[in-house]
């Protein structure tokens, strides 16, 4: 920690008992056991010292290739005309990786390791790449999910545009059953509930929405104009800008 981040002073032996004689138990009757290895979790400092161990895994990608990492949450990807240049690549890549995190004690989940492919070229839309891991060949997922968000191979946001309007319909049911109950009537009941179920999914990923088609975008509009019709209590008929001014709401694309 010292020789790569710099960390010094009293932080550093303090860090050290942090993660050392650490204990767990199964029942509170049953005996200690001692942990080696991992960190503590639910505590704040945790996702930082695993990010700190896994930090040296970016100097065993190839120069052409790419790493994310978010937490335990491992991408690589290569983008070449070339196919099989990148399948090799990759898998190139992924035994590297594989030895580290083995001399790290570490192993990777390969139910939940998956490979997709993304193009513009409509004839390759099908196609399935073939990446290999320990010699076990990675399953192929067509829309795949990362951190939330899933993809499509044209990264147009329109399956992940979808799964949002899905998720949110859903609450919207919740919406309409408070809005017929006494309790729950009220136009602020109703709009705190909005804005703390439904809103926060319409919200999700936006950063990226700039590659979204109007249509789509329109999509999630349509979902909060059902939503805030609810909040009013106002009829179909009734104009979208009176709407959202009725229950003070601003249009998701502002």
């Amino acid at each position: 920690m010292f020789d790569v981040f710099g960390i010094k002073g009293k932080a550093l032996p303090w860090i050290s008992d942090f993660l050392k004689s650490r204990v767990i138990r199964v029942k509170t009757l049953s005996k200690d056991f001692k942990l080696s290895q991992g960190v503590p979790q639910g505590l704040v400092l945790s996702p930082t010292l695993f990010s700190m161990f896994l930090a040296g895994v970016g100097k065993f990608i190839t120069e052409n290739s790419s790493i994310g990492l978010f937490a335990n949450d491992i991408v690589l990807w290569h983008s070449s005309h070339d196919i099989p240049s990148i399948e090799a690549n990759i898998s190139q890549c992924l035994s590297r990786v594989n030895d580290f995190a083995t001399n790290h004690k570490l192993s990777f989940n390969l139910t939940k390791s998956v490979t997709s492919f993304f193009t513009t070229n409509r004839h390759l839309y099908k196609y399935q790449p073939t990446v290999f891991i320990n010699n076990q060949k990675l399953l192929y997922v067509k829309h795949p999910k990362y951190l939330g968000f899933t993809l499509d191979q044209e990264i147009l946001c329109n399956w992940h545009i979808e799964d949002l309007i899905n998720k949110s319909r859903k609450r919207l049911n919740i919406l309409k059953y408070i809005s017929g109950r006494d309790w729950g009537a009220d136009a602020s009941t109703l709009k705190i509930t909005y804005t703390t179920l439904i809103r926060p999914i319409l919200e999700f990923g936006f950063a990226i929405f700039f590659i979204a088609s109007d249509s789509n975008l329109k999509k999630l509009e349509r979902i909060q104009l059902s939503a805030a019709r609810i909040i009013a209590g106002l009829r179909n008929s009734c104009p979208n800008n009176l709407v959202l001014y009725e229950c003070d709401l601003h249009p998701l694309n502002m």
